[in-house]
């Protein structure tokens, strides 16, 4: 099982049927459902999902720091131990916002184009979760690239679903990313002019 690229296969089928239901959204929505005004709780849940795409990003942030374990500032090593922590923690407390945001809006509202972009993001969180869990658990390569590639189709289709929030969330990791950068930099010319 360590190098069987079957191992693909789950996931290549989650990404498609995200790709499909986005498609479906864009192209061949008719709406129907409850008809009727923003229910009572809906800016709670909306929220909750706005919550969800904030805690993928803080967990989609440890893609760029796993690699500073070793970083020649103090700082980033801290941010590296503290991030280890917050990633599995933050994928699952978006697993679990995100669920409430989309049951809540199947249920409360007429079904909308972004009903059916949410259901794919979800779709892909569900299945990003699930390679995650079995990183540590089963021996494949294959698993950390399939973890990763799933991680960046669910940051796409937020992007998609979410829009605004989604952008500024991906916007502040990139962001984040780039002072790491700068940090790690700075404390490296550091060194070298101590040891010159």
């Amino acid at each position: 099982m360590k190098h069987s690229r079957s191992i693909y296969i789950p996931a290549a089928i989650v990404t498609l049927a995200s790709l499909v239901l986005i498609l479906y959204a864009f192209l061949g929505v008719t709406h129907h459902g409850p008809q009727g005004g923003p229910a009572t709780g809906e800016g709670l849940f909306k929220t909750l999902g706005t919550i969800a795409v904030w805690c993928g990003a803080v967990s989609y942030a440890w893609l760029r720091l796993k690699k500073n374990r070793k970083s020649p500032s103090s700082l980033v090593k801290k941010l590296v131990k503290l991030f280890d922590r917050l990633h599995q923690l933050a994928g699952y407390a978006s697993i679990v916002l995100i669920a409430a945001h989309g049951i809540y809006f199947l249920t409360q509202t007429k079904i909308k184009d972004d009903t059916y972009t949410g259901i794919g993001a979800f779709a892909l969180l569900l299945s990003l979760a699930v390679y995650g869990f079995l990183i540590r658990r089963v021996k494949n390569k294959h698993l950390r690239k399939i973890h990763f590639l799933l991680a960046t189709a669910f940051a796409v289709v937020a992007f998609i679903h979410a829009g605004g929030s989604a952008i500024i969330a991906i916007l502040s990791t990139i962001v984040f990313w780039g002072l790491i950068w700068l940090i790690e930099r700075k404390a490296a010319q550091s060194g070298q002019k101590r040891a010159a």
